[in-house]
């Protein structure tokens, strides 16, 4: 058996990061971080500790730190038993009442009885731990530091924003005075609207009281009843809305402790009550938690310690520390004392904010614990265990914290416990010594046996080319059928039928078990892919079959899209965790050059030849789209045009495709314009009788005179008359391919 004790950081680490022992440490520690009585004693830790062992490494002390986090927190939940769910710490009202009426000093009408139950708005768990309360300017925070939750006894909207009403709401909780429950801490804020106008029985109002078993109320000091403008009421801070509305007189968490020894063996009942005002507009509400613990004074006086630590309870606003002869020593609630004498009393006098005084003694006693454990199988079926509590210590009664590895935990000197699997579980057991807070932990490795719970577990199959390996579990030792005694078993091919058989170190035996191995059966890996990647373009690569894949990119998708040439491996793993593998080599070609060049920059009717050329690349295959519906191939290419008055401009489209199918396109404009000839001759015979029919024109002779201006072209007549022949001038305005008016000028040649 391996044994770790008085290791703290050994003892740590197991709770923290073994087995199955995370969720039982976030059961037991996480709800109670932030709790005031742990950060006190991380206080204490600093204070006793730190600074006598200043050279311990870094790493050890912050254990030591959790390790009584942890001893605390087991603690308080064992204190709690008697008063579940009085800090809402379930997130709800279990265990509480609710009850709410209505009562009106203007209209007695709408009053009501007690009606019992929880009403939405009126009775509201608060699970926003960084949420503030508007009302107050966002000062207060709903939940108080340290808690999970709280409770809101009221509404926060008030009359202007509901129908008027005059709520008055309650929650009230029943438990049962015991050692553990004897000391009550309260924890509350509240939010009362101030209104000058009305009497103090009319205001917002917040009250606890405590009742006792019969229902009469407990003249205790702890009872609390204030309203909106009470004038002794100190510690309420004042709030004025930036709209000018109501005041608000609003207090922040407060913390009140209540002595209930007096009512040791009875049943009470705890009530906080809220009313709005009685006018009906103005509200009052109040947040609060609460929680239970002994009314004791803890002490850190242990084995190695040359320091004494007193912890007076918490909830308390003044304390004063005394000495056997009654000479005041100390006002904090944490008393520290060096080397002080055994047995020596100290005693400390506190008082609430309500009021209450309380008065505590407490000796110097030093703890020595030592924690002891054995155990044993009941039996070679039950999986059952007995351990047996050797533990002891030097003063007072132990308290058992038993950690199991299934999660289980049990606080009896000596359990018995069947566990969920068979084989070596890593079992700890804190022992606790109240009032003191000094712990002791061990841990060790205990068997339990189950036939039923001892097998084998593996894949049945294995990967082409690879093997699989068969692990035993539930029992101390094992043997294969190949004779090997290890707890794990390695195949490969070409597989078959093997067995187990568990022992337990005290000779209980299991069954046989049996396995059957095998290679899985082959299945089908397909890759497609266009290897030929062209400049400026992209490729996919696919990969199919596989449950799930890895690309040498990191990609973890079916198919990647690749935009540079190399190397590119895939692997796809099927759904038993089989590998195969396919690779891809991606060559990248350039693009065929398709620079080509024009013989004319413009046509026309009379010049509408074009010759189109570019540096032939062999292998490359040239398109010509000639924008006129026809099409050209070849390196240089001759194309005459049919040239209209209505074409503007014809676009060429050159595209060039590579023999590795690369391709590239470009396209240019040629733009067309009328011809204008230079010479015409209106002579009657039918040929070239008429200048520039279809555009705007104006002839011009030579001493400035407008002969003709239109768009049906010119005869050479001048007022109905034939002019000379000679040399004129004309100005013809049309529309180009950019639907813009285009002017030319020049002269034209008559001749007779």
């Amino acid at each position: 058996m391996a044994i770790l004790k008085d290791d703290y950081a050994n003892s740590f680490l197991f709770l923290l990061f073994g087995k199955n022992h995370v969720n039982l440490v976030s059961l037991i520690w996480l709800p109670y971080v932030g709790h005031e009585p742990i950060m006190d004693m991380m206080k204490i830790l600093f204070k006793a500790k730190a600074m006598r062992f200043y050279a311990m490494k870094v790493v050890k002390v912050v254990f030591l730190f959790c390790i009584i986090i942890l001893v605390e927190a087991i603690m308080i939940h064992a204190q709690e038993s008697n008063c579940i769910n009085l800090g809402f710490e379930q997130g709800s009202f279990t265990n509480w009442v609710g009850h709410t009426w209505l009562y009106s000093s203007l209209i007695p009408s709408i009053n009501t009885d007690k009606s019992e139950g929880f009403v939405f708005r009126r009775h509201t768990i608060i699970s926003d731990t960084t949420a503030y309360d508007a009302n107050t300017g966002g000062k207060l925070k709903k939940v108080p530091p340290g808690y999970r939750y709280s409770a809101r006894l009221g509404d926060e909207i008030n009359g202007t924003d509901r129908p008027p009403r005059c709520w008055e709401q309650s929650l009230r909780y029943t438990m049962t005075i015991d050692s553990n429950n004897a000391f009550l801490i309260i924890r509350f804020a509240l939010v009362l609207q101030y209104i000058e106008n009305h009497t103090i029985k009319e205001e917002p109002r917040f009250r606890f009281t405590l009742f006792g078993e019969n229902g009469d109320t407990i003249p205790d000091c702890s009872n609390y009843d204030v309203y909106a403008s009470n004038s002794e009421v100190k510690g309420f801070h004042l709030y004025i809305p930036e709209n000018g509305g109501v005041p608000v007189q609003w207090r922040d968490w407060t913390t009140v402790g209540a002595d209930l020894m007096a009512f040791m063996g009875q049943t009470i009942t705890l009530e906080f009550m809220t009313a709005d005002c009685t006018q009906q507009f103005h509200y009052g509400y109040a947040y609060f938690v609460a929680e239970c613990h002994p009314l004791q004074i803890t002490v850190h006086y242990c084995a190695d310690d040359s320091v004494a630590i007193f912890t007076a309870p918490e909830g308390l606003k003044r304390y004063r520390w005394a000495d056997s002869q009654g000479n005041s020593i100390d006002t904090t609630r944490i008393l520290s004392l060096t080397d002080p004498v055994e047995g020596e009393t100290y005693t400390c006098a506190m008082s609430s904010v309500t009021g209450c005084k309380v008065s505590l003694q407490s000796a110097v006693t030093k703890y020595i614990l030592h924690t002891d454990f054995d155990s044993y199988m009941i039996d070679c079926f039950s999986n059952t265990v007995q351990l047996t509590n050797a533990s002891t210590t030097t003063h007072g009664d132990l308290v058992y914290r038993w950690l199991f590895d299934d999660a289980n935990t049990s606080s009896e000197k000596d359990p018995q416990h069947t566990f969920k699997t068979s084989g070596m579980h890593r079992v700890s057991l804190v022992l606790l010594n109240p009032p003191s807070t000094c712990m002791d932990t061990l841990i060790k490795d205990v068997e339990s046996f189950s036939p039923p719970l001892v097998g084998i577990e593996g894949d049945s199959t294995y990967c082409s080319g690879l093997g699989t390996l068969l692990k035993a579990y539930g029992a101390y030792d094992y043997t294969w059928s190949d004779g090997s005694k290890n707890g794990t078993l390695e195949i490969g091919a070409p597989g078959g039928e093997y067995w187990l058989i568990g022992r337990s170190s005290t000779g209980c035996i299991s069954d046989t078990i049996r396995i059957s191995v095998s290679q899985e059966a082959d299945w089908e890996f397909l890759v497609e892919a266009d290897t030929t990647l062209c400049e400026g373009k992209s490729a996919v690569l696919e990969a199919y079959g596989a449950a799930s894949y890895r690309w040498s990119t990191g990609a973890v998708n079916s198919s990647i899209l690749v935009t540079e040439a190399g190397i590119y491996e895939v692997t796809g793993v099927n759904e038993r965790g089989c590998e195969k593998h396919a690779s891809f080599s991606v060559m990248e070609y350039p693009n065929p050059d398709v620079n080509f060049t024009l013989s004319e920059s413009t046509l026309d009717s009379k010049h509408n030849r074009l010759v189109c050329s570019l540096p032939g690349q062999a292998g490359v295959q040239y398109l010509w789209d000639m924008g006129d519906g026809s099409f050209e191939t070849g390196s240089t290419i001759h194309h005459t045009y049919n040239v209209s008055n209505d074409s503007y401009n014809f676009t060429i489209t050159l595209t060039a495709t590579s023999r590795e199918e690369c391709s590239d396109s470009t396209s240019r404009v040629i733009e067309v314009v009328p011809f204008i000839p230079n010479i015409f001759t209106p002579n009657g015979d039918g040929i070239n009788d008429i200048f520039m029919e279809g555009f705007e024109l104006e002839i011009i002779d030579r001493n400035g005179l407008s002969l003709y201006k239109g768009t049906g072209g010119w005869d050479g007549r001048y007022n109905g008359k034939p002019v000379d022949a000679d040399t004129y001038f004309y100005r013809i305005d049309y529309i180009d391919k950019k639907e813009k008016v285009v002017t030319r000028k020049g002269f034209v040649i008559l001749i007779k």
